[in-house]
């Protein structure tokens, strides 16, 4: 019975413990009528309150899975860290799965607004559903890495993107923190008195058939603090024109920060994702927000 009654909230045990009486309870769980897929089953025997209880989500099974991936140290200054397994295989499928009915062109911001058709820019985007389980866990996932980078009550993750490559498209040097810092449409709405800017990103490769040497991001300004160990296997390369740059490998993710100490944008920041070549890349931004203003 234990183990039946861990597939159901306490909150739920209770209410029925206190409606069917105890023993009837027992039976209901023993012939399995009380399980894990309580939706499929009839409920109409119950009033109207306990039918909502054991409904609701609180009844789902929804832990995040705990991660799995390994940090690699590429520049201390400015900070760049490879992170080697930060989505699962399945997890990049179901992003995937999720994503590609709201691909758009991908925008640019032009002065402090977004805006599509740039040739610099030449991918498809989509934002992620806020209300989706997975896409919650990865940004916990997200939030955790971070430690006390994020003050708690005051920043937030923001919204997670897909971004999708096919055959030529890319995005020419960028960088992601904005040269004005910039209102949500809440707070405009609101005439809450406050700014963000993007004091991090995570760009993490969710899909890849890409050919050889293409699709890579590129940082022209990162420097790596020791050589790359292995053959084989690198992730990176010393490109041709000064900088580092990343091949697509998915399930990984390149994370940076992209503010100064003082709360500006750090320059050497700036990447490209350079032209794919046949087949297709797609990603996941990961935009952290930091806060200021009266309001903040």
């Amino acid at each position: 019975m234990a183990r039946a009654l861990d597939l159901i909230t306490l909150p739920v045990t209770v209410a029925l413990s206190a409606y069917l009486g105890p023993i009837l309870l027992s039976h209901l769980i023993s012939k399995h009528v009380i399980h894990h897929h309580l939706t499929n089953f009839n409920l109409s025997f119950l009033p109207t309150p306990l039918q909502s209880l054991l409904q609701s989500p609180q009844i789902t099974d929804k832990t995040c899975p705990k991660h799995t991936y390994t940090t690699h140290l590429i520049s201390h200054d400015p900070l760049l860290i490879y992170i080697p397994n930060f989505v699962s295989q399945s997890e990049s499928q179901s992003l995937i799965d999720l994503s590609t009915p709201l691909l758009e062109p991908s925008p640019i911001v032009s002065r402090g607004a977004d805006s599509a058709g740039s040739q610099a820019r030449t991918s498809w985007s989509a934002p992620l559903p806020s209300d989706s389980h997975l896409v919650n866990c990865i940004l916990s996932r997200s939030s955790s890495f971070l430690g006390t980078l994020l003050s708690p009550g005051r920043d937030e993750m923001g919204p997670a993107q897909v971004v999708r490559y096919t055959d030529s498209q890319k995005f020419d040097l960028h960088t992601d923190w904005f040269s004005r810092p910039r209102i949500t449409d809440e707070d405009r709405e609101t005439g809450r008195r406050r700014l963000y800017n993007r004091v991090a990103t995570f760009f993490v490769v969710l899909q890849s058939n890409v050919t050889e040497g293409s699709g890579e991001t590129w940082f022209p300004k990162v420097r790596p603090i020791t050589p790359q160990v292995g053959e084989g296997d690198e992730v990176w390369r010393e490109h041709e024109d000064g900088g580092l740059a990343f091949r697509p490998v998915p399930g990984n993710a390149i994370f940076w920060v992209n503010l100064l100490a003082n709360g500006t944008g750090d320059a050497r920041t700036a990447h490209a994702g350079l032209p794919v070549k046949g087949g297709v890349k797609t990603g996941m931004n990961i935009w952290p927000r930091v806060f200021f203003g009266p309001d903040a």
